[in-house]
């Protein structure tokens, strides 16, 4: 048989309420909720990462999830983009814009400010090591989107998706630099 020391604690006075409150909630005692609190919070740590990276990782999830993304192998979405491109350019076209449109009333309907929502939804989009920014001047918006693995054809089809969710979002698109993996584009409002 082990013995365990206690050992004391101490905490903010409005952090310890809320604890209080959980352990309320939870028909627990604070004492209960305070180590399944601190085990949780060992056992992240212990997979080296921070509570922090995992609240914001599900709350990703849960982002993709309400706006309709779905998780998928990363260079299968990629090929079987480009094989329906190559086959259909002018359908895949449509379909990618008509998504865009979508998304850009989606964004102006549940969001005060919806570019705020697209920069975030941008990191949704960012499949793998993709890189994004979007940087944004009173007038004008630059949008840069850059994968190793991107494809010619996904690069063309979100190049299209973009444009439409900026044009819903009041946007005109003023230049666009496409190559393999790499996307530049510039809106002006």
């Amino acid at each position: 048989m082990s013995s365990s020391r206690r050992r004391m604690l101490a905490a903010q006075e409005d952090i310890a309420n809320k604890i209080v409150e959980l352990a309320n909630r939870k028909d627990q005692t604070v004492y209960q909720t305070v180590n399944d609190i601190l085990e949780q919070a060992l056992r992240v740590e212990g997979i080296g990462l921070s509570l922090s990276q995992v609240v914001d990782e599900r709350w990703m999830h849960e982002r993709a999830q309400e706006i309709g993304f779905t998780f998928t192998i990363e260079q299968l979405l990629y090929q079987i983009v480009d094989a329906a491109y190559e086959e259909d350019p002018e359908r895949f076209t449509g379909i990618f814009k008509e998504m865009g449109h979508w998304y850009g009333k989606y964004f102006q309907a549940k969001h005060d400010e919806p570019l705020d929502a697209l920069r975030d939804s941008l990191e949704l989009f960012c499949l793998g090591n993709t890189e994004y920014s979007l940087e944004q001047t009173p007038r004008r918006l630059k949008l840069s989107f850059i994968g190793e693995r991107l494809s010619p054809g996904y690069t063309e089809l979100f190049s299209v998706l973009m444009e439409e969710i900026l044009l819903v979002l009041g946007f005109k698109m003023n230049g666009k630099e496409i190559r393999k993996g790499i996307l530049r584009m510039e809106f002006r409002r």
